[in-house]
């Protein structure tokens, strides 16, 4: 009787252990998809926001708007993470080496913030693309913890309610 009780209280433990290891497992990967989103696309979005910004006042101090944008820009090119954003951004550069040669060119200012607004596009859509990613983890993670939680539940049951059964009859003996 003694070994019985040991095992399925053994049975239990080792239930639990594994669905703390499925929820661990479940938890640590939506936890690195949601730091990629925001590592790899939300940095683009703010050295976007400070290009465009830098833009906008570069009448005001030619110097510091150009170290500015060139930071930014720098920044961007060390963190291409989507397909097609490489190429925007060469365009970027090539197209603020022209300007910086030609200040009153308003053209090539508008061909700046295009490029600009399509390097954050790109990282908006993969931010939506990541998010429904994590979105069907999550749902998968709720899916399984909640099977097997419910299965650990009704194991626990039975084995709670054979094991009264054997001490009552055990004792009606």
């Amino acid at each position: 009787m003694k070994i019985i009780l040991n095992l399925r209280a053994g049975l239990l433990f080792l239930m639990i252990i594994f669905l703390s290891l499925v929820s661990a497992y479940y938890n640590f990967s939506i936890e690195k998809n949601t730091e990629n989103i925001l590592k790899a696309n939300y940095n683009t979005l703010e050295y976007s926001r400070t290009m465009l910004l830098s833009l906008d006042e570069i009448n005001s101090d030619k110097e510091k708007t150009i170290a500015v944008f060139q930071d930014n820009l720098t920044r961007q090119k060390g963190n291409i993470t989507e397909i097609g954003e490489d190429e925007v951004t060469n365009n970027l550069q090539k197209n603020f080496d022209s300007l910086k040669k030609n200040w009153t060119d308003e053209v090539l200012k508008s061909q700046i913030r295009q490029d600009i607004f399509q390097i954050m596009k790109l990282n908006m859509t993969a931010i939506k693309n990541k998010n429904d990613i994590v979105k069907h983890k999550t749902e998968m993670a709720n899916f399984w913890i909640a099977t097997l939680g419910i299965l650990c539940f009704l194991i626990a049951f039975n084995l709670l309610f054979n094991l009264s059964n054997r001490i009552t009859n055990s004792k009606e003996s």
